[in-house]
């Protein structure tokens, strides 16, 4: 019996992890969610995932602690290869600044964005090409 892919989402919103999760279970994945990056750098270390799902924005604040998140862990060996699906709604909001890997890859070393509202087709899509 093939063994699951592990996907750990870390975003703050409650409601949206647990709808992303049920899609992505639903789809076959094992997955575990995380609030902040802090509980996510942790649950990272423990689950040894083979994808992470990121949110940008956290807290009332708006902080972008998913800018620094990524920078941390790309800098390590052992997670320099492992995918990560940004979320942000910064393009949908702020269309200047639109971030793509394409042309963001030095500043924000993320494999991929997806823009919130989340459409659940491109997130399967995504999540697939990302775990090829």
């Amino acid at each position: 019996m093939k063994e699951k892919q592990k996907i750990l989402i870390i975003d703050d919103d409650v409601d949206f992890n647990a709808a992303i999760k049920t899609i992505l279970e639903n789809n076959g994945y094992d997955v575990s969610a995380a609030f902040d990056p802090q509980e996510g750098d942790l649950k990272l270390r423990q689950e040894s995932p083979d994808l992470i799902i990121l949110d940008v924005m956290f807290g009332d604040e708006g902080k972008a602690k998913g800018f620094d998140f990524v920078q941390k862990i790309k800098h390590e060996k052992q997670y320099a290869r492992l995918p990560i699906l940004m979320l942000t709604a910064i393009n949908k909001k702020e269309p200047l600044f639109h971030f793509s890997p394409d042309t963001d890859k030095e500043y924000l070393p993320v494999d991929s964005f997806i823009d919130k509202p989340i459409n659940t087709d491109e997130l399967l899509r995504k999540v697939a090409d990302l775990l090829k």
